[in-house]
């Protein structure tokens, strides 16, 4: 289960991108054929993209591949300015987390008294929603994870 956790991230971008990628390729061969309608096709892949790039800033805090992350870090000297930089940082990205996701639940909220659906797939619109606030909760878990592993590193515990 742990290893589940550890890379949640890669099993859902394992799983959304090729079914967008398929949902995607089905359509478009579907409009140009003639065969069949998928009105519902470009619904689908959207809101797959939406989870996907949300998931995926969270995946990229993982591996440290957000520009910038380390600049800040490395051109500090002392311990304790590192110490202050890695708190400064990471309350950055965490209130940044905070706000977004204080907004979308305000939303997804809203959607789910009013019972909004989606137009083509006719499933509760909230649902397609709901990957910005999962993103932003995936981002500050591994920021947490990622700023405790700096703070370790400059006490030489890891």
């Amino acid at each position: 289960m742990r290893k589940f956790i550890d890379n949640f991230e890669e099993y859902a971008i394992l799983v959304l991108f090729p079914v967008m990628v398929v949902v995607v390729l089905a359509a478009t061969t579907a409009r140009y054929t003639g065969f069949f309608s998928m009105f519902w096709g470009e619904e689908v892949a959207r809101y797959t993209m939406v989870y996907l790039g949300y998931i995926g800033i969270a995946l990229a805090m993982k591996r440290r591949a957000h520009i910038g992350v380390a600049v800040l870090t490395d051109m500090v000297k002392s311990k304790a300015g590192k110490r202050l930089v890695i708190i400064v940082q990471a309350a950055i990205i965490l209130t940044f987390c905070g706000i977004i996701s204080a907004f979308l639940f305000t939303i997804i909220g809203k959607q789910m008294v009013i019972g909004q659906t989606s137009p083509a797939l006719m499933i509760p619109i909230w649902i397609a929603y709901a990957g910005v606030p999962l993103g932003m909760i995936l981002l500050a878990v591994r920021t947490i994870q990622a700023y405790w592993g700096d703070w370790r590193r400059l006490d030489g515990e890891v």
